[in-house]
């Protein structure tokens, strides 16, 4: 390997006006970084790859509350990945009054978030180590540490609106309790609400997933230095769907997502009570349905959806599966009908790196940039124009290749690993002075992806 190369073939050290990139730390308290994995997972793959292929050296930092840690197969072998015990975290009695009088904010905050002192720990030593370092922190939950923290080099990656995301699903929990909205729910949103237009203004920089997110952020939150960076996926260099498996007259139906994330529950309670039972019994005989996502978390609405699903026994909920692509590969087209949904439909994007056409509300594509319905993507919201849309597909599978292979060229083209890491790269450049040099892409190095068969 030549002096000034990493290990992805990209340049660190270019001509005078450049310099080497310095460091980042990367911090969660939800998701390893694993390619399979839940949509904010997803995104959390995308900014680690394109670090990586910036050149800088990257530190994940796990933030571990409870016993179970997230499974990681180690897919990005250049990182470093440090593990924090934050378990036996707690805060004390009186925070609970901080919290309801909002002050003192820290130990407001501490309530909130109990590993909140563990985590500014962690972040104040490697600041102390390294002061040029960058540090990104995903979603509310560890960001909320940038109030304390020099604003400088601080990044606040938002995924979605968090209390926004967080009123829809206890609107959801109230419609099947058939209950009022508590005091202390009523407290959390505004809690939670306030906090991250805190933060989103005391960023160094925020990195949102849809140019939607950003605009209200910058326009709303009066933070400016929000802006979108797309998102790659990080094994979507070669599509793994095709028609070779394809069965005459069948169409094989998949559903990703953890069926209580409020917008696959809502995607899944469209299609059993609004679609399905608009289907003739021959469409319905010519349909398989998999349902992929973890069946064990909230119970309560698991069980709305499974009795939701119980006049359709076409349909098999396969629960987690430890390789996402080996779920693409077996079936034709990716259904996503959620009719509430925040930030951005990860899936959609990593259908279209698979090379699997989808068929989607337009609440369900929220966020995707260059939609093009009837292009690369299906888009029906009225519950007849779902149910038209399957039965036609049946009978016209050549449309399938046809959405497939446009989605994948507007994934080369506005999605791919080049286009998240020159994004990225001017996002630095501009906000944190630096003066990365331009991606290199030696022979084997971020090509441009293979198109589907034809």
């Amino acid at each position: 390997m030549s002096e000034g190369m990493t290990r992805n073939g990209i340049a660190a050290k270019d001509t005078v006006g450049t310099e080497r990139p310095p460091r980042v730390h990367i911090y969660s308290d939800l998701f390893l970084p694993e390619p399979n994995n839940h949509g904010a997972g997803l995104v959390i793959c995308s900014q680690v790859q394109a670090f990586l292929d910036l050149g800088f050296k990257v530190e994940f930092v796990f933030i571990r509350k409870w016993d179970k840690v997230p499974p990681s197969q180690g897919y990005f072998k250049e990182i470093t990945c440090t593990v924090v015990d934050a378990r036996d975290e707690r805060p004390p009695w009186y925070a609970r009054l901080a919290y309801r009088a909002r002050w003192p904010r820290k130990l407001a905050l501490h309530q909130l978030y109990p590993a909140r002192n563990v985590l500014l720990r962690e972040v104040r030593s490697r600041i102390q180590e390294d002061g040029e370092s960058i540090h990104v922190f995903d979603q509310v939950g560890t960001a909320n540490v940038i109030l304390d923290l020099p604003k400088s080099r601080m990044v606040y990656s938002n995924i979605e609106i968090e209390s926004e995301l967080t009123a829809l699903r206890m609107a959801a929990e109230r419609e099947i309790t058939k209950r009022k909205l508590y005091g202390w729910e009523r407290r959390k949103l505004r809690r939670m609400s306030e906090l991250e237009r805190k933060v989103a203004r005391s960023s160094g920089l925020v990195l949102c997933v849809a140019t939607e997110d950003a605009r209200r952020i910058t326009e709303e939150w009066l933070a400016p230095r929000a802006a979108y960076l797309p998102i790659s996926i990080a094994n979507g260099d070669t599509p793994v769907a095709g028609r070779e498996s394809r069965i005459d007259k069948v169409l094989r139906l998949l559903h990703i997502g953890g069926i209580s994330h409020f917008p696959s529950f809502t995607s899944l309670e469209f299609l059993f009570t609004k679609v399905f039972p608009l289907l003739d019994a021959d469409t319905i005989s010519r349909l398989q349905f998999e349902v992929v996502g973890n069946t064990s978390v909230d119970i309560e609405r698991t069980q709305a959806i499974m009795e939701m699903a119980r006049p359709y026994p076409m349909v098999h909920f396969s629960g987690f599966v430890e390789d996402i692509r080996s779920a693409y590969r077996r079936n034709d087209l990716h259904v996503v009908a959620s009719t509430h949904a925040t930030g951005l439909r990860t899936r959609i994007i990593e259908s279209w790196a698979f090379g699997m056409p989808v068929l989607s509300t337009t609440k369900g594509a929220v966020g995707v940039e260059h939609l093009s319905s009837g292009g690369n993507i299906l888009i029906a919201d009225d519950p007849r124009d779902f149910a038209r849309n399957l039965r036609e597909l049946i009978h016209s599978p050549e449309r399938l290749d046809e959405i497939a292979i446009a989605a994948r060229k507007t994934y080369d083209a506005y999605f791919s690993r080049r286009a998240v890491a020159d994004a990225l790269r001017e996002l630095l450049n501009t906000h944190f002075g630096l003066r990365l040099p331009p991606v290199a892409a030696p022979e084997g190095a971020l090509v441009d992806s293979p198109q589907i068969r034809p």
